[in-house]
C-alpha cells in the first residue's frame, strides 16, 4: 500500500493513541497510526493459548459508568461505537494480612467491612475522609464531566467551572501541590489505616499514598464506588479492537510490525518520521504527529539530539519509573477456585510493606465463562518483580540464566497462588510467565514498568508532559503524560492530545454535553451466560445476522505469534489481522485489509487455501478455522 502524506500520524496503538487516531478520523482529518506489534491495544490486549482467551495486562477497567468520572463511556459514545460491559457486583475483595476485605460499591456496606480489621475510632476517622473527598468529587468533578487532563481544559470551559463553584474549585486546586497522605493525615491520625491504603494507591497508580497526589486520590477512593468496574466479555481485547473498528470505519489507516525509529524535522518542526516495516526502511510525512509511546524513548532514540535541549534530556531520563513487573498466566481446573472468590482478588499478605507478595489475581472467566472452555478458569496474576532482568536487546535475553531466573520466578508466583488456592499446582493445565523482558518486548515499557513514570510528588500531574509539546506539531499522549497510569487516565490523555490537535487547527474540540446517545451496552453475568447457552451468541457479537455468523467462525482463530497462515499465504495476505477484525465485528476494516488496495476480486479467490492446512488449531487439537470461508465472505459493504 502506497501512502501519501496524511494530516496526522499517530505513533503507538495502545489506548491512548487508538483514542486519538479515532477521535480525529471521525474530524475528517486524514491519519495514520503506526504500531510495532502485530494486533492493537498495548498493555491492554489479550492473547490464545490451549482454546483460552488471557488477558495480558490491564484488565480492571474503571471509566465505563454512567455517572461519574467515565471517560471510556464518552468515548464510545462520541464514536458511535457499540461495547458490551459487565459491571461487577463487588469491585474486589482486598485479602489483607489474611482477612478479606469485599469493596462494594455502597460505602456504607464497605465502610462495615472495615470493621475487621479497624476499631471504632478508625472507622470515624475513615469516614471523615470520605465525607470530605464526596463533597469534592460529587460538588466539583462529577457535577462538572470533563474528558480532558487539567493541563489541557480550554480558558473558557476552565472560567465556567470556577465561576460555578468557585470555593469548592479553590480547594481542589489547592491539592495540587498535597499528597493523599497530607489530605488523609487531615482526618486519620492511625498509621494502621495508612498502611491499608498504602495497598489501594500501589495497585492504582504503582505508589504510596505519600507519592500519590491528592487529587488523584480523591477521584480514585470515590470514583471506585461511585462508578464501578467493569469487564468488557470476551477478554479485554474488545475495548481496543472496537477503537480499531471506529478508526477504520472513519478512513483511518492503520500499519502493524510497524516500529518508529526517528521522528524528521526540517527547520526546527516536525514533518514526518522514519519507520521500520515488515518490507523495510521507510518515510512517513505528516503535517502534525501525536506520539503515544512512552516518554525515555521519544527523547532517548525517536528526537534527535540536535532537536532537543540537554536539560529537557536529562529531565526526561532522571524521571523515576514504576517498579517492574511480572505477570503469571495460567489455565487451572475450575475445581481449584472456590465458591465464593470474586473475579478480582488482591492478596497483601505483608500489612508492613509492598513486597513481591503483593499479587492481584484476575479470574474473568468467573463472570465470562466463554474466554475459557467448560471446567476451566484462566487466572492472571500480576505483582512486583524485584530481581535484575536482562532488556531484550541484550545478549543475556534467552540465556539459560534467563530461563532459569523465569522458572524460579514462576515458582515464585505459583507458590503464592497455591497458598491462596489450595491445590493450585495439581489443578495446573497451562501455565506461561511474562517477564518483566518479556513486558518489554510486547509493549515497549523499559524494564517492564507497566505505569511508566510514577505518578508521585514532584513528577506528578501538571508537572509531567503535557499534550502539548516544545514543537508545535507534536503532540503527547499515553501514561506518561499528565494523567498517568490507568485505562481511563491514559484515555483522556488520547482526548486531550485530540483537542490540543484540534484546537491548533481552529476546529472544534470533544466535549461533554448532555443528552448523548449512549452506545455502551451493560449486561450481567447471567445475562451473558444464559445468552450463551439459549443461542450460542458470544459476547460482543455484532448485531447484524451476517457479521454474527462470521464472528463465531473467527472466533475459533488462536492470534497466533508465528502466525502460519500467513506465512503460507502466497499473497502475503495479513490473515491473523484480518480474522482477528472479523471477530470484532470489523467487517469494513478486515474487507479492505484482505483487499489492500487492490479492486475486482480477492486476490485468494481461486487459491486453493493452504493457509487452511498449515492452521495451528489443528496440531493443537483445537476446532478448525474456516479461513478461506471467512475471506470470501467478506464483501464491500
Amino acid at each position: 500500500m502506497n501512502f501519501k502524506p496524511v494530516d496526522v500520524i499517530v505513533v503507538g496503538a495502545g489506548l491512548s493513541g487508538l483514542t486519538a487516531s479515532a477521535l480525529l478520523a471521525k474530524k475528517g482529518l486524514s491519519v495514520l497510526l503506526l504500531e510495532q506489534h502485530y494486533q492493537p491495544g498495548g498493555s491492554c490486549g489479550a492473547f490464545r493459548r490451549e482454546g483460552a482467551t488471557f488477558d495480558q495486562g490491564t484488565a480492571m477497567f474503571f471509566g465505563f459508568g454512567a455517572r461519574g468520572f467515565n471517560p471510556h463511556r464518552f468515548v464510545m459514545n462520541e464514536l458511535e461505537e457499540p461495547i458490551e460491559i459487565i459491571k461487577h457486583d463487588i469491585l474486589y475483595r482486598l485479602n489483607y494480612d489474611g482477612i478479606p476485605i469485599p469493596f462494594y460499591p455502597e460505602l456504607p456496606r464497605f465502610f462495615e467491612a472495615l470493621r475487621q480489621i479497624f476499631n471504632e475510632e478508625e472507622i470515624a476517622e475513615i469516614r471523615a475522609f470520605y465525607e470530605y473527598i464526596g463533597k469534592l468529587y460529587h460538588g466539583v468533578i462529577a457535577a462538572n464531566p470533563i474528558c480532558v487532563a487539567p493541563s489541557e481544559i480550554a480558558p473558557k470551559t476552565g472560567l465556567q467551572m470556577l465561576l460555578r463553584h468557585p470555593l469548592k474549585q479553590l480547594r481542589l486546586l489547592t491539592l495540587l501541590k498535597k499528597s493523599a497522605g497530607d489530605l488523609m493525615r487531615r482526618f486519620v491520625h492511625s498509621e494502621k489505616v495508612i498502611r491499608f491504603f498504602n495497598k489501594l494507591t500501589s495497585t492504582y497508580c504503582y505508589t504510596l499514598v505519600d507519592e500519590t497526589p491528592a487529587i488523584l486520590a480523591v477521584t480514585m477512593f470515590m470514583d471506585n464506588h461511585y462508578g464501578g468496574s467493569y469487564y468488557p466479555p470476551g477478554s479485554s481485547q474488545q475495548l481496543p479492537g472496537k477503537l480499531e473498528k471506529a478508526f477504520e470505519r472513519y478512513g483511518g489507516e492503520v500499519l502493524y510490525e510497524t516500529r518508529a525509529e526517528e521522528i524528521l524535522f526540517i527547520n526546527g518542526k516536525v514533518r514526518g518520521l522514519r519507520a521500520q516495516t515488515p518490507g523495510g526502511p521507510r518515510i512517513f510525512e505528516a503535517g502534525n504527529i501525536i506520539y503515544a509511546g512512552n516518554i525515555w524513548d521519544l527523547y532517548g532514540e525517536l528526537i534527535p539530539e540536535k532537536e532537543s535541549s540537554l536539560k529537557k534530556r536529562e529531565w526526561v531520563k532522571n524521571l523515576q519509573a514504576t517498579y517492574p513487573s511480572v505477570v503469571l498466566h495460567c489455565l487451572v481446573d475450575a475445581a481449584v477456585i472456590p465458591d465464593g472468590t470474586l473475579p478480582i482478588e488482591m492478596f497483601a499478605d505483608n500489612p508492613q510493606a509492598i513486597d513481591e507478595k503483593e499479587i492481584t489475581c484476575y479470574i474473568f472467566s468467573l463472570a465470562d465463562p466463554s474466554i475459557c472452555s467448560k471446567g476451566t478458569h484462566t487466572v492472571m496474576a500480576i505483582g512486583p518483580s524485584l530481581r535484575s532482568w536482562p532488556r531484550p536487546s541484550d545478549p543475556g535475553y534467552r540465556s539459560e540464566e534467563y530461563a532459569a531466573a523465569k522458572k524460579a520466578e514462576t515458582n515464585r508466583m505459583l507458590d503464592t497462588l497455591e497458598a491462596h488456592f489450595p491445590g493450585f499446582r495439581k489443578g495446573l493445565r497451562y501455565h506461561t510467565l511474562a517477564s518483566p523482558t518479556s513486558i518489554e518486548r510486547y509493549t515497549m515499557k523499559p524494564k517492564g514498568c507497566v505505569a511508566g513514570p510514577k505518578q508521585s510528588m514532584g513528577q506528578d500531574l501538571l508537572n509531567r508532559p503535557h499534550a502539548s509539546s516544545e514543537w508545535e506539531n507534536l503532540f503527547l499522549c499515553g501514561e506518561s503524560t499528565v494523567m498517568g497510569t490507568g485505562s481511563p487516565a491514559v484515555t483522556i490523555s488520547g482526548i486531550s492530545a485530540t483537542n490540543m490537535l484540534l484546537r491548533k487547527m481552529g476546529m472544534e474540540e470533544y466535549q461533554w454535553h448532555p443528552g448523548m446517545r449512549d452506545h455502551v451496552i451493560q449486561i450481567s453475568a447471567q445475562e451473558l451466560a444464559a445468552r450463551g447457552k439459549i443461542d450460542g451468541i458470544r459476547p460482543n457479537a455484532p448485531e447484524n445476522e451476517h457479521a454474527r455468523t462470521l464472528h463465531r467462525d473467527a472466533a475459533l482463530c488462536q492470534w497466533c505469534e508465528n502466525h502460519p497462515c500467513c506465512i503460507a499465504c502466497p499473497y502475503d495476505i495479513d490473515i491473523r489481522g484480518i480474522v482477528r477484525r472479523i471477530e470484532m465485528g470489523n467487517l469494513s476494516g478486515a474487507y479492505r485489509e484482505l483487499m489492500d488496495g487492490r479492486n475486482g476480486e480477492p486476490p485468494c479467490l481461486h487459491c486453493p487455501a493452504p493457509c487452511e492446512e498449515v492452521c495451528a488449531a489443528k496440531s493443537d487439537k483445537l476446532p478448525e478455522v474456516p479461513i478461506y470461508k471467512l475471506l470470501m465472505a467478506l464483501r464491500a459493504d
